[in-house]
């Protein structure tokens, strides 16, 4: 899956690091895919580039769990 909009550089300015933020825009992504089975969300964009638009967007934000 290739993700265009929003810029691979650009979301990887909001997470510092790309494999950051790989594991943030799946794990935003995989809770998505649970919305949408239980008929709570609805879009036709696939989840993966919806959680990258809202990280951009500043909707959704890294928290570093140390």
């Amino acid at each position: 899956i290739m993700i265009t909009k929003p810029s691979i550089d650009q979301l990887t300015a909001i997470a510092k690091n790309k494999y950051v933020l790989c594991i943030a825009i799946s794990k935003r992504a995989k809770e998505l895919n649970v919305l949408q089975a239980n008929d709570e969300m609805s879009t036709d964009i696939k989840t993966i580039s919806y959680a990258a638009e809202e990280l951009a967007e500043g909707k959704t934000k890294i928290v570093n769990e140390d």
